[in-house]
């Protein structure tokens, strides 16, 4: 907030949004890799594009490669998004006569101020969209004084200064952890400081206690305590005006990891604390363990590793392959077909006994990706 708080608009001048059409797919590879060996070492660089010309996954049991863009959920990604966007902003701005008075850019969604009309503005936008048939963007001016950024809503005032609160999408559900949900206390408590800390950042002077007022309502609504939601706004107003420095906090010696248990693991970690151990909880089971992946499966016959193969008598045999499973299970039906009882334990065992050797029932039980004899 501290880099528009100084700023004044004149009459005529226009707030605008600009927001990258599918960033993370429509970055051209080429462009980006070379931006990243002008900006760092080549060690660095030569991983980097690696890792962006390996991106592979699976639709419908075909194995595809991306050959365009970068992966979404790649923790790569939104960095080599950044560093694009910094070649193509200062591509475009350099090669334009007119400059917007200021550019504000975060990723893929850009704020500006303009100060030469809308005529300029509409040549601005089609100069924008020229520079890279990849990189498209789309506009959005300012509405009813006010324009959205991010989470913040920039305002217009009648005397050219700008003001600021937090905005909400209009899908937006207030869809914040309930009180009763199986959630260590503190946990809830940090959802509800959160939000104020978020609340004090953004909102100015004018607008802070109206978006408090927001905040208890909502919180009230999912059954937190009036005492619960003024501690939490409390303790963000203190650590806004006071922040702690980092060198007076209690030195810690570890830190654990627990499945919040009420009554259980809760108490194990007030023992911890007097020893200045650390816990982290976490939910013991969640709603997305219970539901299948949405992802394709990948076909356990591909993989590689240790394998076991059930017997009719109830027995099993153990192996490991460095190839596919099917390929080493086609082997095995044809050692047993042929009664190979020398070289194969499995055809031995049937020929021995005639039971029902279960190929079709083979499994992975540890999976070794980069096989080594």
């Amino acid at each position: 907030m501290n880099l528009i708080k100084n700023e004044r608009m004149e009459s005529d001048d226009i707030l605008v949004s600009f927001d990258v059409v599918s960033l993370f797919t429509k970055i051209p590879l080429d462009e980006a890799i070379q931006v990243i060996k002008d900006v760092t070492d080549p060690g660095i660089a030569k991983l980097a594009e690696v890792c962006l010309r390996s991106t592979v996954f699976t639709f419908q049991g075909t194995f595809y490669e991306q050959t365009s863009g970068v992966a979404m959920g790649s923790p790569l990604s939104p960095i080599v998004a950044n560093l694009y966007m910094e070649y193509f902003e200062k591509k475009a701005l350099e090669s334009y006569p007119l400059k917007p008075a200021w550019w504000k850019r975060f990723v893929d969604d850009t704020n500006i101020k303009w100060t030469h009309g809308k005529a300029e503005l509409d040549k601005f936008f089609i100069h924008l969209n020229s520079i890279s048939p990849e990189i498209k963007f789309t506009m959005e001016l300012e509405e009813n004084m006010s324009i959205p950024f991010l989470d913040i809503l920039i305002i217009r005032k009648e005397d050219g200064s700008l003001g600021h609160k937090v905005f909400r999408k209009s899908t937006h559900t207030e869809g914040y952890l309930h009180v009763d949900s199986h959630h260590h206390p503190a946990q809830k408590f940090g959802v509800l400081n959160t939000l104020a800390i978020r609340a004090l950042r953004i909102s100015d002077a004018e607008h802070i206690n109206e978006e408090k007022r927001h905040l208890v309502l909502t919180f009230k609504n999912i059954g937190y305590k009036d005492h619960e939601i003024k501690k939490a706004m409390e303790k963000a107003e203190r650590k806004l005006s006071s922040p702690k420095p980092k060198d007076q906090d209690q030195p810690q010696c570890g830190k654990v990891f627990l499945p919040y248990i009420h009554g259980v693991t809760d108490k194990i970690a007030k023992i911890l604390r007097k020893k200045n151990i650390i816990t982290q909880f976490s939910a013991p089971g969640t709603i997305r363990q219970s539901l299948k992946s949405v992802k394709d499966d990948i076909d356990k016959h591909q993989l590689k590793g240790v394998y076991k193969i059930d017997c009719s008598c109830g027995k099993s045999y153990i192996g490991e392959t460095g190839r596919s499973l099917q390929t080493r299970l086609k082997e095995h039906g044809a050692d047993i077909r042929n009664g190979r009882s020398r070289t194969s334990a499995l055809a031995e065992h049937s020929s021995k006994t005639k039971h029902h050797i279960c190929l079709e029932n083979a499994s992975i039980i540890a999976r070794e990706e980069q096989h080594q004899r």
